[in-house]
């Protein structure tokens, strides 16, 4: 063999690992694509499920905004100066 055989043959050599190397990475790249696309599904319908918990916290800070509780809490005040 010379010199152009043994350069030819290191090349294609090289070549051929580069293709694996690069199909391995494809591969890859595809099963980490599949779980973040999971990952980010299941997080979306654990938001869903906790949607109603905060739109309930958002209704009781309206609620102790309010003059509502500002009356309750004076009443509840006034009912237990008078008890005494």
């Amino acid at each position: 063999m010379d010199f152009y055989q043994i350069c030819a043959l290191t090349a294609t050599g090289a070549f051929v690992v580069l293709v694996v190397f690069v199909v391995r990475a494809v591969l890859q790249i595809t099963k980490t694509a599949e779980a973040a696309e999971y990952l980010a599904l299941t997080t979306a319908e654990k938001v869903d499920k906790t949607q109603s918990t905060f739109e309930l916290l958002e209704k009781a800070s309206t609620f102790v905004d309010s003059g509502v509780y500002r009356t309750v809490a004076m009443g509840i005040d006034l009912f237990k100066r008078l008890k005494k």
